[in-house]
């Protein structure tokens, strides 16, 4: 419930928003100006209070989402004063309602994870996910943060804040209000360790996929290595237009970095698309791969749970639906379509390619990133370090 505080002869409304404590001018003098005939300064000052308690619980409830009685407010407080009270409270959308309309506005690629971004911070809201959209403050993002960083992981975390930092930086290019309060929110250097990293198939198993699995899967296996690595979007949606065969070139762009890559056509890669050609009836190089990628609404979601089956079907990773989680967080499974893509930095480092290279055939931006895919096994690592014996 609304209370009051003094300041500078006027009474203030105090209230609570989702945690944050909101203070707002009644309008209403402590000690009235004037004394009509009748009436005591004691008796007048009980009657302000009053009218000042009627008019912050009219704030409180505005500042929930729900609307402002204006007729009481200006009866109260005097119809000047009233109208400077009501400005910003009636017109401002609340929080759920403007949320839900910019989910409207999401291409199909970033909906689902910009829906439960929403879904998760109007949770956290609770009561007061009605509250006028610049009464969020850059404290409410702090705190959903921290509290989504108990359920799920770092990853997760971040792409919820992206995709409220997106909404609410509409909501200030459309100057319903001045500030990001999702601006320079993330999780910690420390907080990111967290994050599960998966292992790099080593060149036996990545031979294995080739002669084990069906369908356009071996072939799409060779192609992601040949190419360095690439991303399991851009090898099922890769069309016989981007193959230069007579030149010898792959003309890609990356789905997830917009990275433009002249890809050589190496020997075995010229082999299998040449393979591939003879028999093709499509534009694209896996016509099969390409139709799951698009009714996937263009995302890998599809590819990836059967790429994951494949996997566990045979035996290259375990079921992971009996591990225990850590509260909400997935235990994911040590291997997966990416991998393949730390699978050939690793090769090319262990061959002795030099990491500059190695970033431009893989496509990296930074060298931080291709150390993070780095990951030699154990053999090798003995291998390696037999050289330092004297």
């Amino acid at each position: 419930m609304a209370g009051l505080k003094k300041r500078n002869n006027t009474w203030f409304a105090t209230f609570n928003i989702a945690g944050k404590r909101q203070v707002k001018t009644t309008g209403i003098p402590i000690i009235p100006k004037f004394i009509p005939p009748g009436k005591t300064k004691t008796a007048m000052m009980k009657q302000n209070q009053a009218n000042a308690r009627i008019i912050a619980q009219e704030l409180e409830q505005a500042a929930m989402g729900r609307s402002l009685n204006a007729s009481v407010i200006k009866s109260l407080a005097g119809h000047k004063k009233g109208n400077r009270i009501l400005i910003g409270k009636s017109y401002i959308q609340g929080v759920s309602e403007y949320l839900q309309e910019w989910l409207k506005t999401r291409p199909e690629t970033m909906w689902r994870n910009d829906r439960t971004a929403v879904e998760r911070f109007l949770s956290f809201l609770g009561d007061a996910r009605n509250m006028p959209l610049d009464m969020v403050t850059n404290q409410h993002a702090k705190d959903f943060m921290r509290k989504e960083m108990e359920r799920v992981s770092s990853g997760t975390v971040n792409k919820y804040l992206a995709g409220l930092r997106t909404a609410f930086q509409q909501a200030v290019d459309s100057r319903l209000f001045q500030y990001n309060p999702f601006n320079k929110v993330h999780p910690g250097k420390q907080d990111r360790e967290d994050k599960q990293q998966r292992r790099a198939f080593t060149m036996e198993e990545a031979k294995r996929l080739t002669e084990v699995l069906p369908g356009e899967w071996p072939d799409m296996v060779r192609v992601c290595l040949y190419t360095g690595g690439q991303r399991l979007g851009d090898i099922a949606k890769l069309k016989w237009e981007q193959i230069d065969l007579k030149g010898g070139l792959i003309a890609m762009t990356a789905q997830k970095t917009k990275r433009r890559m002249n890809k050589p056509i190496i020997a075995p890669l010229k082999s299998v698309l040449e393979r591939r050609k003879a028999s093709s009836v499509s534009e694209y190089v896996f016509p099969m791969s390409a139709m799951r990628h698009t009714q996937a609404g263009n995302t890998c979601g599809k590819l990836s749970i059967d790429f994951h089956s494949l996997l566990m079907e045979y035996g290259f990773i375990k079921d992971m639906k009996n591990v225990p989680r850590n509260g909400d967080r997935r235990k994911q499974a040590e291997l997966s379509f990416h991998s393949l893509r730390a699978t050939a930095v690793t090769a090319l480092r262990l061959a002795g390619v030099p990491s500059d290279l190695c970033r431009f055939i893989v496509g990296h931006d930074s060298e931080e990133i291709e150390r993070v895919y780095f990951r030699p096994d154990t053999a090798a690592v003995v291998e390696a370090m037999n050289h330092l014996v004297l």
